[in-house]
């Protein structure tokens, strides 16, 4: 007999926020400043506009489920563009036609393009993960814009070599201003993965930027434990278990994705017999993801439930991750 049991249901805030900003070119150092930011013990400076008085857009729920999918298609299966993708992309809806600002490593005079930095830090046991993506226009050209959108991809470095998802629409936005050609434009997009607990790490796209940290497969993986009563019940102990082991394994790794209410829900089903006459179904996620520059982030959560049913020889463990994309 098979039980269909929940052992989470998570939420990971995403939160999307933009800034334009027109200025006359002599005032062009009074703009951008250098700030430092932290990839948690790890701090380097980036050049970059003032964050002030930032609003909401509206997230790309479609656009994020299909790089969700794609990413944790080459996390667990290692199934992927080996094609690099650029890391980002805006789309300017113009009174004249589409504008499009392609990704650059630093931002230039008399140049368009989009520029990304990360930042990452802990607080407790979670993560927090914010994006910036830079767009600016340093050159003569004058417009006037009714519609933003970003584009971002998601990247990791496994044994299969570097793999990439599609450049993806992830957020955009309405707007009402005008570039003229003796002034210079910023759009100052700011994309943030709001307190992540340490085991949903793994299942959250790692956006590529400029700092380039990348996960490794062999240093990556998770592992459902049930508890049968007479097993070691944490993680590397000796419990039935079933996932993407941590030496790159690939069984039992299967997902579901799909969009419903606004959000993006994962679903990592996993099973194993854990024998009859158990009193209760006790389930163990552990994780662990391993980069190539900063330490390895591991974590772990574990759950009882109901009774299980009588007679049962072994449970169907449903892992349900929804993210929840807030924006406007």
């Amino acid at each position: 007999m098979v039980q269909k049991l929940v052992l989470r249901n998570e939420i990971v805030k995403v939160k999307g926020r933009v800034k334009v900003i027109t200025v006359k070119k002599e005032d062009f150092d009074k703009v951008l400043k250098t700030v430092k930011l932290r990839v948690l013990d790890k701090e380097y400076e980036a050049l970059m506009p003032p964050l002030d008085g930032m609003q909401k857009n509206t997230i790309d729920v479609n656009g994020l489920a299909s790089l969700i999918q794609q990413y944790m298609s080459f996390m667990n299966f290692y199934h992927g563009n080996s094609q690099a993708t650029p890391p980002a992309q805006m789309v300017l809806t113009t009174s004249g036609g589409i504008v499009t600002l392609s990704y650059t490593g630093s931002i230039n005079i008399n140049s368009q393009g989009v520029t990304v930095y990360l930042q990452v830090f802990q607080e407790s046991s979670n993560y927090t993960f914010q994006y910036f993506y830079i767009g600016f226009d340093t050159t003569n050209s004058s417009y006037t814009i009714s519609q933003l959108e970003l584009y971002a991809s998601a990247t990791s470095n496994g044994n299969s070599g570097q793999l990439y998802t599609d450049l993806t629409r992830i957020a955009y936005t309405n707007a009402s201003f005008t570039k003229t050609s003796d002034s210079y434009l910023f759009i100052v997009w700011l994309i943030e993965f709001q307190n992540v607990p340490s085991y949903l790490v793994y299942f959250t796209p790692l956006l590529q930027n400029v700092e380039g940290i990348f996960t490794y497969y062999s240093q990556s993986g998770y592992t459902i434990y049930f508890n049968n009563g007479n097993c070691n019940f944490t993680c590397g102990g000796d419990c039935p278990s079933a996932g993407c082991q941590f030496a790159g394994q690939s069984d039992a790794c299967g997902f579901i994705s799909y969009v419903q209410n606004n959000s993006v829900i994962l679903e990592i089903p996993a099973s194993a017999p854990i024998g009859a006459g158990v009193s209760s179904a006790e389930m163990l996620l552990c994780v662990k993801t391993g980069f190539n520059s900063i330490p390895s982030i591991s974590g772990s959560v574990s759950t009882t439930v109901s009774p299980p049913v009588s007679g049962a020889t072994f449970y169907v463990a449903i892992v349900t991750i929804t993210i929840t994309y807030v924006g406007s």
